[in-house]
């Protein structure tokens, strides 16, 4: 059987990554690198917009798991790339099925969840 893992540099951080989201970042860096493309933006722009540098966005490109995630949706949302179906892209609207979705499970989840206290009988 062959391995499918992404050669990332591993370090404390990434070492506990299951290899299935590391591809899962690949993809959507690929997917970021094509959507940029297609605008004809360099990574210099699109660093830019989103208020980082360059090599962040190689590094965004490339999957990097260290790099943000607020970072990865900034750059989707920049690139017109509505990659969650509840995501919204500016337009204040949302995907109602989801919407839906979580009204009802807030409904139905209680508020808090405590754990009881076990008693520590004291009698000899």
């Amino acid at each position: 059987m062959i391995d499918k893992t992404i050669k990332i540099k591993k370090n404390k951080r990434t070492a506990s990554i299951p290899p299935c989201v590391q591809e899962s970042l690949k993809e959507l860096g690929d997917l970021i690198a094509c959507a940029r493309k297609e605008k004809r933006w360099t990574q210099e722009e699109l660093a830019r917009r989103i208020g980082i540098n360059r090599m962040t966005v190689v590094r965004i490109e490339k999957g990097a798991p260290e790099v943000a995630v607020s970072w990865y949706f900034t750059a989707t949302w920049l690139l017109g790339l509505s990659i969650l179906t509840w995501q919204s892209m500016g337009d204040g609207k949302s995907d109602t099925v989801v919407g839906d979705l979580l009204k009802k499970l807030k409904k139905n989840l209680p508020k808090t969840i405590r754990h009881q206290r076990k008693t520590i009988d004291n009698d000899f």
